[in-house]
Parts: C-alpha cells; structure tokens; sequence
C-alpha cells in the first residue's frame, strides 16, 4: 500500500464503497485493505466496522485511517452480531457501486476496474463477479465460476441460481448500492443466497471467466453448521440447513423481500415454490449423493489404515 495515493479523486470513474466488516481482525485485515489498494482504482471507500473486537483490531484500523483518508472506521460498543455488521457497512455506503470484502479474505490485482467498466457498460445487469476462488489456509480446494444468470426473464434467473448455488457465489461481487441498500441480510442461515436471488431478479448478474475473489474456507466460512452456531439458529436449522434455505426462499419472495412485490400474488407463490424445490433438488439429489458416498468411503477406509497400521508392522518384523 502507498499513502501517496489519493483514492478520493474521482478521475470520472464510479465511485466504488468496500464494506469490510471484521471482529478481532488485527492480524488479517491489513492483507484484505491491502489487496483494494492494489487495485489501483482512484474512486473509492473503504468502510470498516469493527464488531467490538477484543485484539488489537482497533489499534490496526486507526493506523490505517491516519494513512488512507479514504478509510473510514467504525467500532460497535457492542458485538451486534455477524449479520448487523454486515448490514452497518452496507447502509454507510454512498458509492455509485458497493462490494462486500471480508477480513480474511482479498482481492484478485485489477478486477475492481473490469467490475465498474462492465456495469457501466451494461446497464441491465446488477451483478457482477468473477470466479471464486476458496481456499484451505494455502491451498486451493475449488474454483467456483460458470455462474452467470443472464436470461431475459427474472422468473429463470432466480430458479436457475437456486438450483445451481453451492457456497454463495456472487455475493463478493460488485452490486449497484441503491439496489443492495434496499433488500440487506435478516440473519438467517443462507442469507447471501437469498440476497443474490433478489438481485437476479431485478437484473442479470455476470459471473467473468476471470478470477476476481480469493475466500478463505475457515471460521464461520467453514460449514454451514458453525455459520447456523454463530448467528443463533435453531438445531433444526444447523443439521438440515438447505431445508431451511429452501422454506425460507417461499417466505423471502412471497412476504419479505421488496424486490419482488411487482408481481402478482400467483406469481410470487410460483417462483417460492419453485425455488424452494430447485434448492432441495439440487442438494438433495445433486449434491448429497456424493456427501453420503464420501462418508461411507471414509468408514471403510478407517478400519483398512488401521489394519494397516497394526498388521503390516507385525508382518515386517517376522519376516
């Protein structure tokens, strides 16, 4: 990072906001500040909320404000919870575009300028990412891409990435922020793929056959069930969470979510439904095949080790 940069200037470029939401960040959220002002993008803010750490996050982040004006820190009295510090960087926005960055996680150098070109270029589309990348500490487990929703009718776009999301593609994409502003995050299980949903619904969302994110598997990013433990979900919730995102998919497009109250009462009852059959389909008879299969490979396999580690020895030594 240079402090000689003066990201405040606009240049004509749209104004982009980070929200960087953290709690006891201190020893990560330089790399993640870090990886934005490599972008070189000259229009932008970063807005850090510090959930009440109890590190030296707070130290770290008034550093960087005295370095980068174009930082601004918040720190909560109390710890609000993942989800309201999520929301709180999201509502102090006021770029033209906002993207939402976590503190373990960076950047891909230049993908900020391809982002803000492409929604200029585009204005019927609301989304835009590039591929994910997700790793184990430092090592590659998977590339998450191929998920563009592109189709003329908001109907499809919405089943579609119901049935083909896995681990909330998209959501670290860059959004219009008006639109974002107005749907948020209501602390449930699945929350950035209902918050995705309603952005498809309201725009095609391009997913850049480049990579754009780097997210690292760990924390609460590790499984569902810490994620379901860490924002207060029911047992329910934390042992069969796609049926708890596939109901809440019906209750999020026909009650909640303003996105979708142009359409008719019929319509709303027909894309809930369908989307909530589109998660359990995809999970249920798409995904957790290969999870049970995985599960009984590994109860053979144990025993077999263990023999080998036994037996085999033994045999060493009488030969």
């Amino acid at each position: 990072m240079e402090a000689k940069l003066n990201l405040g200037e606009a240049f004509g470029r749209p104004k982009i906001s980070i929200g960087l939401p953290t709690y006891n960040g201190g020893r990560k959220i330089i790399t993640a500040v870090a990886s934005v002002f490599a972008q070189r993008y000259n229009n932008i803010e970063i807005i850090i909320s510090d959930n009440c750490s109890n590190d030296d996050t707070e130290e770290v982040c008034m550093n960087l404000c005295e370095r980068f004006p174009s930082i601004k820190y918040y720190r909560q009295h109390i710890n609000r919870g993942v989800t309201a510090n999520y929301n709180f960087v999201l509502q102090q926005a006021t770029g033209d575009y906002f993207l939402w960055l976590a503190d373990d996680d960076t950047l891909e150098p230049g993908i900020l300028h391809l982002y803000a070109d492409f929604l200029q270029d585009n204005p019927d589309y609301s989304l835009v990412s590039g591929q994910v990348k997700y790793w184990h500490e430092n090592t590659l487990a998977l590339i998450e891409k191929d998920f563009s929703m592109e189709q003329s009718s908001p109907f499809l776009r919405v089943v579609n990435y119901y049935f083909k999301v896995m681990h909330g593609a998209m959501f670290y994409g860059l959004m219009h922020r008006r639109l974002a502003q107005t749907i948020g995050l209501r602390g449930r299980i699945g929350d950035d793929w209902h918050f995705v949903a309603s952005v498809a619904f309201t725009g095609k969302i391009k997913n850049l056959e480049v990579p754009g994110y780097n997210k690292k598997f760990g924390g609460l990013s590790i499984n569902m069930k810490a994620y379901a433990k860490a924002i207060g979900a029911s047992w329910f919730t934390a042992y069969f969470p796609h049926v708890r995102i596939a109901f809440d998919a019906v209750s999020e497009i026909v009650h909640l979510s303003p996105q979708y109250s142009g359409m008719n009462i019929f319509s709303r009852y027909l894309l809930g439904i369908s989307s909530c059959v589109s998660v359990l389909i995809s999970h249920y008879f798409k995904v957790y095949p290969f999870i049970v299969g995985g599960r009984i490979k590994r109860m053979i396999r144990k025993p077999y080790q263990q023999w080998q580690q036994t037996v085999m020895p033994v045999e060493k030594v009488k030969s």
